[in-house]
């Protein structure tokens, strides 16, 4: 990772800063001020460890007040360039119960299916977990086999 680049390694902060193409002086004053807060368990640039859910993907042999947040002190230090991306989206195909594609006037396009990342999100915008586009593209993807095949939809009791 190194020799392709993707990883930036310095011995010091100040050499880190130069092998990624940073501010040297913005990286020290960043870094002074995530560990001062770290110090007290809190990140409150971006609120590492400020739910349960993210206390439990923290690191359960940490000693200190937040298992998400430790002051980052000894070299050799390591980084790697983050650049905006999804994996997912929450924006998709409108669709009905059958997984049909809805047009503008909410009505079915015969034909047209749409499950996972291509239809609209069943959470609503929200996103609660990991893997959470996995189990509705399975069953929209099973729904939309059984009605493009002509298998009449269960029936409920609600029904």
């Amino acid at each position: 990772m190194l020799r392709s680049g993707y990883l930036k390694r310095g011995h010091t902060l100040e050499a880190l800063a130069h092998a990624c193409g940073i501010d040297p002086l913005g990286l020290l004053q960043t870094l002074a001020d995530y560990n001062r807060h770290a110090q007290q368990g809190a990140d409150p640039a971006f609120g590492r460890g400020s739910t349960a859910f993210n206390r439990r993907s923290g690191d359960a042999s940490h000693k200190g007040r937040n298992p998400c947040v430790a002051p980052i002190e000894r070299g050799p230090f390591y980084a790697v360039k983050v650049e905006p991306g999804s994996f997912a989206t929450f924006a998709g195909l409108k669709t009905n119960g059958q997984a049909q594609v809805l047009d503008v006037q909410n009505q079915p396009i015969p034909g047209l299916y749409a499950a996972g990342s291509d239809m609209a999100s069943v959470m609503g915008g929200h996103y609660p977990s990991g893997g959470i586009n996995l189990g509705p593209a399975m069953t929209f993807g099973y729904v939309a086999a059984r009605h493009a095949a002509g298998v009449v939809a269960y029936e409920t009791e609600l029904d």
